[in-house]
């Protein structure tokens, strides 16, 4: 493929990103604030300023948006974690992973007590959603499935790079670490002014380290 080729699909992939920008946030303010089971795509239109059908030319179906909009949050997440204050004078492929779990959590927490990212925040009610036996959100079932596994491969990847215990039990800390994470986040928003969001977030990175580090 030619280098020319190459921009047009980055040029496309951009303006994509520019036109979905719209209807996900509307999705994601629509979401925080009614609950998903109430949020249909024509609600998402009338908000974002475009016309009834943009949506499901954009989304496809209320799963779909459902997936973009977890997508989004998740590579926030990610992108802020690449320049927080911890990795700012390192590799992030070096970084031990125990460091980067820390650095991961504590970014999360730093965007959801921000109230910069409403997509957080709609993350979290939808995880909420899932409660219910008889739920049916299975994008977000199935993206609960990719975090816990991405986890517990950086788990291992961290008692490989020898910041994590060995004997540690892979899937049974991964748990742990997205319970304590959504959790925190959850009681975060519902009770703002309970308790001082730093000191909560390096609580949760001396908890990461107490738990998965070597002794």
């Amino acid at each position: 493929m030619t280098a020319s080729a190459h921009g047009l699909r980055r040029t496309q992939a951009a303006r994509r990103a520019a036109s979905e920008a719209a209807p996900l946030r509307a999705a994601a303010e629509f979401i925080a604030e009614v609950g998903i089971e109430r949020t249909s795509l024509r609600d998402v239109s009338e908000p974002a300023g475009i016309s009834r059908a943009m949506p499901t030319y954009h989304f496809g179906s209320k799963d779909g948006l459902v997936g973009s909009l977890v997508h989004h949050a998740y590579a926030r997440t990610v992108t802020a974690t690449t320049v927080a204050p911890r990795l700012s004078q390192g590799d992030l492929a070096q970084l031990p992973r125990l460091d980067l779990l820390r650095a991961i959590i504590e970014t999360h927490l730093t965007i959801v007590g921000s109230g910069a990212s409403i997509e957080e925040r709609a993350v979290i009610v939808m995880w909420g959603a899932t409660f219910p036996a008889g739920a049916d959100l299975p994008v977000m079932i199935q993206a609960d499935q990719a975090t816990h596994q991405a986890l517990t491969d950086t788990i291992r990847d961290g008692q490989q790079d020898g910041s994590i215990r060995a004997d540690l039990d892979t899937d049974a800390a991964a748990l742990l670490i997205m319970g304590m994470a959504r959790g925190t986040a959850a009681k975060s928003l519902a009770h703002p002014t309970v308790a001082d969001p730093a000191r909560v977030r390096d609580l949760c990175g001396q908890t990461i380290a107490a738990v998965l580090g070597q002794p």
